[in-house]
């Protein structure tokens, strides 16, 4: 479906980058998976599934090898969520930006056809009020998505002359085994099935997208955008019917109290994008279907 298509991703060992290199591969296409400085020579919480291995990337000789691709997928980031505000928001464009310079320069002499950059719905926030759509201008108020606004603005600039669209995708929270082990799901788990204590903030929604759905979106994003900004975000989901719903699957009891960690803020509401970029072969999964595969996924690990 997709042969004699290139496609280079970065943060390839990360959750969602291994996974859209074996989906890729499933799909025909030929990927050069991208280790850059920071990120780990192998996935860490899950198996890296695709046959060609991630290649290292710590100067610009290490590109000399690797032909110019047709589409370019970045995840890469890195963040360190310990260090005070102003350290964090440093912390992140030195490792994100700065220190990539190298590459950067190399991706601006190479001719791609698009360059897909992945955001967050973080750039948002309670400060931006209303419906928010992918033409709000962002308001962010966390180092994060001030730093990933900033990330946003500078390959704009920088990729401006170079013959290729940027696009920028902002992601809602997504569903996966595996994933960090602040994001629902895995809390859930531990939870569930070690009686980790956990804080459910049912006062709020979220949105929620299974990653094999997000995956597929991504790569469409890189064959067939036409804008230069999507926001994934389907239709919120109350947190405590995500844990009531985990619950009830599970067949377990969440070792849980049920707050609201902030009740003066209102959640953001977005006018979503992901209808664009779904196609014949994008995958779905309802919020009980996505519950049911990271529940099934870990007991298969036990």
């Amino acid at each position: 479906m997709l042969s004699n298509k290139n496609f280079l991703i970065t943060g390839a060992t990360g959750r969602l980058g291994c996974e859209t290199v074996a989906r890729l591969e499933q799909l025909g296409a030929e990927v050069v998976p991208v280790v850059l400085e920071g990120y780990p020579s192998k996935p860490k919480r899950v198996q890296f599934r695709a046959s060609t291995d991630p290649i290292k990337v710590d100067n610009i000789t290490d590109l000399r090898d690797i032909e110019a691709p047709d589409y370019v997928i970045n995840f890469h980031w890195v963040l360190d969520r310990k260090l005070s505000y102003s350290s964090q928001l440093l912390y992140e464009l030195s490792h994100s930006l700065h220190r990539l310079s190298f590459f950067w320069d190399w991706l601006k002499g190479v001719s791609c056809k698009r360059f897909v950059n992945i955001s967050s719905t973080k750039v948002f926030s309670h400060l931006n009020g209303d419906l928010i759509s992918s033409n709000t201008e962002p308001r962010p108020v966390s180092p994060y998505g001030i730093a990933k606004l900033t990330a946003e603005k500078f390959l704009d600039a920088y990729f401006h002359a170079s013959g290729f669209p940027v696009v920028h995708l902002y992601l809602c929270s997504v569903a996966a085994f595996g994933g960090h082990h602040t994001q629902i799901m895995d809390r859930l788990l531990r939870s569930c099935y070690e009686n980790e204590h956990i804080d459910i903030n049912a006062g709020h929604t979220m949105n929620i997208m299974y990653i094999d759905e997000v995956i597929d979106m991504i790569i469409n994003a890189a064959l067939i955008s036409n804008k230069e900004r999507y926001i994934l975000a389907p239709p919120p989901t109350s947190v405590g019917e995500i844990a009531s719903r985990f619950e009830e699957i599970s067949g377990m009891k969440l070792n849980a109290t049920y707050v609201n960690s902030n009740p003066r803020v209102a959640d953001p509401a977005f006018e979503s994008d992901h209808e664009l970029l779904r196609t014949g072969w994008t995958r779905h999964a309802s919020l009980a279907a996505m519950i049911k595969e990271i529940i099934n996924q870990h007991l298969y690990t036990q």
